[in-house]
């Protein structure tokens, strides 16, 4: 019994140290490319949009007519330009990207820590 507990803790450890690996050489460096490409085309997309205008007609509309802010959405994307209803689809998708990943390197995180693996294959 104690034999199965010392080979748990060391395959933990084990996995730990690759999960660290891991999360240097894959993890950060995509996440912070993400995260750098992510700006720039927010920032040229604030330079087409004046985005606070926006903002603050999209809350006006919110709060007055909540459902009158889905048409206010559509009305906009439809009525602007190519380039900026490119960078829109752009932003959301990256945007989706990244919190898909960063919940996933959390999750994993969480696994590795709390030696998921290891308790899993104990039971077997």
């Amino acid at each position: 019994m104690n034999n199965i507990i010392t080979t748990t803790n060391f395959r933990g450890k084990i996995l730990n140290k690759i999960y660290r690996v891991w999360l240097v050489r894959k993890f950060l460096p995509i996440f912070l490319i993400e995260i750098v490409v992510l700006s720039v085309i927010i920032y040229q997309f604030s330079r087409l949009v004046f985005v606070e205008k926006v903002l603050e007609n999209f809350f006006r509309i919110l709060l007055q007519n909540p459902y009158g802010s889905l048409t206010f959405l559509s009305s906009a994307f439809g009525q602007t330009t190519t380039i900026n209803k490119v960078l829109t689809v752009a932003v959301v998708i990256l945007v989706a990207l990244l919190l898909r990943m960063l919940t996933q390197g959390i999750l994993r995180f969480i696994l590795v820590r709390k030696n998921y693996f290891g308790r899993a294959d104990q039971k077997n």
